[in-house]
């Protein structure tokens, strides 16, 4: 997931969003450290603290559910003397199916979790994309890289904080989609 937000802030990335520089005019790059700021941003921490909460309810249901199959299983071992070979193993079965339901949910849950993640993470990333190039205009930079793409660099060069804080100005808060 932070792969894919970071490959969004690939050197290619801002060299076309940049306005291309006449003939003759100098290439003044900027640098971002896209990290820093997608850990740091208020939206982005508010993202992470949702999908906790959110994460939490998904495990305490399926905790639930799961603490029901293990009863379930416990009072199946208890009555397994008095039952039938034939209705223990149709008893057992039922057991398995609502295991592999269960398992199925909790792996469907996990998917929300991400599709949830990526789909507010977007509209940090978006942000945070579009405050970058308000940044290269107003700074006269004509190509802004990541940092982590960057051996060395003059400190004078990297907005980071600048961003930072344009960033939180812009985008304090992002609502999570919808589970689906």
């Amino acid at each position: 997931m932070a792969a894919a937000l970071l490959s969004m802030f690939s050197p290619a990335v801002f060299a076309q969003s940049a306005a291309a520089p006449a003939a003759g005019q100098p290439v003044v790059i900027g640098v971002l450290d896209v990290q820093y700021v997608l850990t740091n941003a208020k939206a982005a921490k508010g993202v992470r603290a949702a999908l906790e909460k959110q994460a939490a309810a998904f495990q305490a249901e399926l905790a639930q559910q799961e603490n029901a199959i293990r009863t379930a299983d416990q009072q199946l071992q208890q009555q397994r003397a008095t039952m039938t070979p034939q209705d223990y193993d149709a008893k057992r079965g039922e057991l398995g199916q609502k295991v592999e339901a269960l398992r199925q949910k909790a792996a469907s849950r996990n998917k929300q979790l991400q599709q949830m993640d990526s789909g507010a993470m977007s509209q940090v990333t978006q942000a945070l994309f579009q405050t970058t190039a308000g940044i290269a205009k107003q700074r006269g930079l004509t190509m802004v890289l990541n940092k982590a793409m960057v051996v060395m660099s003059i400190s004078t060069n990297d907005i980071t904080k600048e961003a930072l804080q344009q960033l939180d100005a812009r985008l304090a808060s992002v609502k999570l989609p919808p589970p689906q």
